[in-house]
């Protein structure tokens, strides 16, 4: 039984990982800060040397550099959080599809109907019923099926998980709310809707350069929400979208 989808797994490893390289950059500027004022003291000769990058940096320099750190991490953590939510919808709502329905390939389908265009066993299923020939019937129903038949039912299912797929391809951050309440058929709160729309709107100032003030505080915020939000997702679609191994169709 599937509790979470592979892609809320995913969400949840993306936003720990960059949370735990913010605290590895939390620790590392305090310690170059003091590793440069022990340098201007005379205490150290030199800096330890930066990965990827040349030692030719002076210490007034590197003290520009580090001068506001806190509101730049904060900005790049909630941009990354953002952007990881967002590949989620793409991504998870894709999943619990390809999960709930198969999809033949283009050639493979178009075999399949080629093969079964004006059979015997459809001129003969489609003749009008007469109940002293129930045999026949499931004899020719035996027979499509033998030649990988495309009931209609499931025909009109790929053409609609492929129309939404296309739609998910190309869905906007915007649009994610109404999606899945309108197409997906989940419940979202107004409030929940508002404030994904004050972060959305957050994450446009930021990519425009109008440079918001981003605190660590509303980004452990936005964080929490988010989060929520795509638990409350995933268990929806884990819910209504993802087949119950044991069902048995009457």
């Amino acid at each position: 039984m599937i509790k979470r989808t592979t892609s809320y797994t995913t969400l949840q490893t993306q936003v720990q990982s960059t949370f735990d390289f913010a605290v590895v950059v939390c620790h590392a500027v305090p310690a170059l800060k003091l590793q440069m004022k022990l340098l201007d003291d005379g205490k150290i000769m030199k800096l330890p040397d930066p990965d990827y990058f040349e030692p030719n940096n002076p210490t007034s320099k590197l003290r520009e550099q580090a001068d506001g750190y806190r509101n730049k991490l904060a900005t790049y953590l909630f941009l990354s959080s953002f952007a990881f939510f967002e590949n989620y919808i793409g991504s998870v709502l894709e999943e619990v599809l390809n999960l709930s329905i198969s999809i033949p390939d283009a050639a493979s389908l178009k075999s399949r109907l080629t093969n079964n265009t004006n059979t015997k066993p459809k001129k003969i299923l489609r003749s009008g019923f007469d109940n002293r020939h129930n045999q026949r019937y499931e004899k020719y129903s035996r027979e499509l099926d033998a030649s990988n038949y495309v009931h209609p039912d499931k025909l009109i299912s790929i053409i609609t998980v492929e129309s939404i797929i296309d739609k998910i391809h190309d869905l906007k951050v915007n649009q994610i709310p109404d999606f899945l309440i309108n197409t997906i058929k989940i419940d979202i709160s107004d409030t929940d809707k508002q404030t994904f729309g004050t972060y959305r709107q957050l994450r446009n100032d930021i990519a425009h350069g109008d440079n918001p003030t981003v605190t660590m505080r509303k980004v452990k915020e936005a964080n929490k929400f988010l989060r929520k939000f795509a638990a409350q997702i995933d268990e929806f679609l884990v819910e209504h979208y993802i087949k119950i191994n044991n069902y048995r169709k009457e």
